[in-house]
C-alpha cells in the first residue's frame, strides 16, 4: 500500500505543489555539491492522495505515513524506529524545502527510476504514463537572482552595445509576474512605476499597444495571462512567452500556449514575437507571424527581448538600431535557446534594482517583472 502512495508522491511532485511548512515550491531535483548524488524535494501530499507527511523542525525529522523517518543530516532510513537502510547522502534542506536522495526512495519503496542523463531528468512511469522531474546543479541554486552587463557584440560590420540582465529562476523566491501601467489594461505609466507598484527586481516592457491613440484607453494587443487568468484572447499565429505555475518557461505559438492554459499550466504569458531563436537557431520568419510593418520587417531601432537559456536561466535585452534580424543573431551570441522579440522603438526599456539600464522614450502599458 504505501509503495502506492510514495509513487502517488513523486507524481504530485510533477503536477501540482503543495509547500512542506513555509518553504517554496520547487518542482525539479538537484544533484548535490560533493556527493553528485540527485536529489529530490519531499512534499506534503493533498488529502485526497492520504499520505500524510509531517516534519518536526525542532529534530529536522520527516515522518512518511507515521512509520518511515527521514532526519536531516543522518544517512540513515528507520521504519517504526528501526534503521532499514543506510542512504548514499543525507536528506537536505535546500532554500527551505526538504530535498531526499531519490535513489535510496526508489530503492526502500520497490519503485523502478531511470536517470536520463542527456536531458537531465528523472524519469519513471506509473499507471502506463511517463513523469518527469528535471534536475539541475546544486550550484545553481546559489546564483544571485539577478546580474547585470553591458555588453559589445559584432553582427556582420557593425558593433552593438547591449543591455543584459541575467535572471535565475532556481534562486529562491524568485517569480516572474506580467502587470499592467496602474493595475488597469489600457492604461500606461512609466516602466520605473510598474515595477516600484509591485516590488519588482527587474522589469523590461512586453507587449505592443497603441501608442498613438488619443483616447485616454490604450488598447493591447494579442494575449495576455496574468495571475494565472486569461485577460486577453490567444492570436494562434503570434509568439507567447509563458510561465507555468511550476516554474519553466518557454516560447511557441498562441495556438499551443492556448493548450497548456486549457489544461491548466499556464500562469503569466505575453504574446508579442516575432521569435527570433529556436532551440538554439535563428528562426525569424515575421511575415509568417503575420507582421508587415517596415519597423519589424526591415527598419533599425530600439528593440527589447527576453531569452530562455539552459537550465532555467533566462535573459532580459535591449539595445538600439538594431534591425530585428539584426537582433536575432545578437540573442544567438548572447547564448538564448529560445528568444522572443518585445516591443520596441520608444518604448524599449529595462529596469533593475531601482533605475534604468534602458530609459523608455514613453509610457508603457503592460511589463514583465521579476520579483
Amino acid at each position: 500500500m504505501f509503495k502506492k502512495a510514495i509513487l502517488s508522491l513523486l507524481i504530485f511532485l510533477v503536477g501540482g505543489i503543495v509547500v512542506l511548512q513555509q518553504a517554496n515550491a520547487s518542482s525539479f531535483g538537484v544533484i548535490e555539491s560533493g556527493t553528485y548524488r540527485t536529489l529530490v524535494p519531499l512534499r506534503t501530499v493533498s488529502e485526497s492522495f492520504n499520505v500524510p507527511v509531517e516534519w518536526n523542525n525542532q529534530e529536522k525529522i520527516v515522518t512518511v505515513d507515521k512509520q518511515y523517518k527521514l532526519t536531516v543530516g543522518s544517512r540513515m532510513i528507520k521504519q517504526n524506529e528501526q534503521i532499514i537502510r543506510e542512504m548514499d547522502s543525507q536528506p537536505k534542506m535546500i532554500n527551505g524545502t526538504i530535498y531526499v536522495p531519490i535513489r535510496d526512495v526508489g530503492f526502500l519503496f520497490n519503485t523502478s527510476i531511470s536517470w536520463n542523463k542527456i536531458k537531465q531528468q528523472i524519469e519513471f512511469t506509473a499507471d502506463n504514463s511517463l513523469y518527469i522531474i528535471p534536475v539541475y546543479s546544486e550550484v545553481l541554486l546559489n546564483k544571485p537572482k539577478v546580474q547585470t552587463s553591458k555588453k559589445f557584440i559584432k553582427v556582420n560590420s557593425k558593433t552593438f552595445t547591449v543591455n543584459v540582465v541575467s535572471v535565475n529562476l532556481l534562486a529562491p523566491n524568485t517569480t516572474l509576474q506580467v502587470e499592467a501601467a496602474d493595475n488597469k489594461i489600457g492604461s500606461v505609466g512609466t516602466l520605473a512605476s510598474i515595477a516600484k507598484n509591485h516590488n519588482a527586481k527587474v522589469a523590461i516592457n512586453a507587449n505592443y499597444f497603441d501608442a498613438y491613440t488619443s483616447n485616454s484607453v490604450r488598447p493591447v494587443y494579442n494575449a495576455l495571462v496574468m495571475d494565472g487568468k486569461k485577460i486577453q484572447e490567444f492570436d494562434p499565429q503570434f509568439s507567447t512567452f509563458y510561465y507555468t505555475k511550476d516554474g519553466n518557461v518557454g516560447i511557441l505559438p498562441g495556438g499551443k500556449v492556448k493548450l497548456l492554459y486549457n489544461e491548466g499550466s499556464i500562469q503569466e504569458a505575453i504574446q508579442v514575437g516575432p521569435r527570433l531563436v529556436t532551440n538554439g537557431q535563428i528562426t525569424l520568419d515575421p511575415i509568417s507571424e503575420g507582421f508587415t510593418s517596415h519597423k519589424i520587417l526591415s527598419s533599425p531601432g530600439a528593440r527589447s527581448a527576453v531569452g530562455i537559456l539552459k537550465n532555467r536561466q533566462l535573459i532580459f535585452v535591449t539595445t538600439s538600431g538594431a534591425t530585428v534580424q539584426q537582433f536575432a543573431s545578437i540573442m544567438k551570441q548572447l547564448g538564448a535557446v529560445d528568444a522572443m522579440n518585445l516591443d520596441g522603438g520608444a518604448s524599449s526599456g529595462l529596469y533593475v534594482n531601482g533605475k534604468y539600464l534602458t530609459t523608455p522614450g514613453r509610457n508603457i502599458a503592460i511589463a514583465l517583472l521579476v520579483k
